[in-house]
């Protein structure tokens, strides 16, 4: 009878617990779906009045307004109010100040390449003005932003390499000096890098008195460069050992003799910074070729 008793309450409790659930369950999802809709008018209203706003002859209210949006970083809305004030300003007071803004907004939203081309706007048509400076500096940055991967095709390289070099030029003093130095040599270490894979796949594919041309190019073009300066010599000897190695007999001991003498340049240059797997083929093929010349 007591276990009876007892069963009875805990169901009931059980029940009860159940409600309970389900009760605020479905006050969180009320909460959390007027929250959602809360939200969607908040947005729905924000986007309505930044419209009027767009609409609106209120022009001073406008650069106010872009000015606070450019500042908490809602490029978006900036850009679109910066750029419909440039007509009204153009010739007036803030005319500078809205062009630099609309600027450096596209930058902040990542459109590239129209911020450089509103940068450069800027200096054409504000040579005078004390953020001309700035103004040169960024369309450097926004080109060197747009430059691509190595392997594919350079010119918005060389147009940042050109651009910053000018900035420089002009404003030897300015505290950006720094940035656009470290920008300039990751620039050039991309044109590096992409000279000495197209000068390397000579070699890949096989083409190898093409590869013993290109290679020593590329040394002679970046002879103050140390990154692929050994690889590309290593390159080197192996083009000249394979070219000698499928030549015409006549023609033999000529390109075995090359092939020795680029590997002791390689040698000489390299003996201590060579991992030993490169040193120990490399030789093999050095004392191979000495013998077919008969040096042995």
């Amino acid at each position: 009878m007591f276990f009876a008793l007892f069963y009875k309450k805990l169901l009931l409790l059980q029940n009860i617990l159940i409600r309970i659930t389900v009760v605020v369950r479905y006050k969180f999802k009320a909460v959390s779906l007027l929250l959602l809709t809360f939200s969607v008018c908040m947005l729905c209203s924000c986007a309505s009045s930044h419209k009027k706003l767009l609409k609106s002859d209120d022009n001073e209210a406008k650069y106010e307004a872009a000015v606070k949006a450019y500042n908490q970083g809602d490029y978006y809305k900036a850009n679109q109010l910066f750029d419909n004030l440039l007509l009204y300003f153009r010739g007036r007071d803030k005319a500078e100040d809205v062009s630099l803004y609309y600027a450096k907004s596209l930058m902040g939203g990542k459109d590239y390449f129209s911020a450089g081309y509103q940068f450069e706007n800027f200096v054409r048509w504000f040579p005078y003005s004390p953020k001309a400076e700035e103004a040169l500096y960024y369309c450097a940055y926004c080109k060197f932003k747009e430059s691509p991967e190595y392997y594919l095709d350079q010119t918005l390289t060389v147009e940042s390499i050109k651009a910053f070099e000018d900035y420089i030029d002009k404003y030897p003093e300015s505290p950006r000096v720094q940035q656009a130095n470290e920008c300039l040599d990751e620039l050039r270490m991309k044109l590096i890098k992409k000279d000495y894979t197209n000068a390397y796949n000579y070699y890949k594919v096989g083409q190898y008195q093409a590869a013993h041309v290109a290679l020593k190019e590329f040394i002679s073009r970046y002879a103050d460069q140390t990154q692929y300066r050994q690889d590309a010599m290593y390159y080197i000897v192996l083009a000249d050992y394979h070219y000698a190695y499928g030549s015409v007999p006549e023609k033999q001991k000529e390109r075995w003799t090359t092939m020795i003498l680029d590997y002791e340049k390689y040698q000489a240059l390299f003996e201590n910074f060579t991992d030993k797997a490169k040193t120990d083929d490399l030789k093999k093929k050095y004392e191979y070729a000495k013998a077919q010349v008969g040096m042995n």
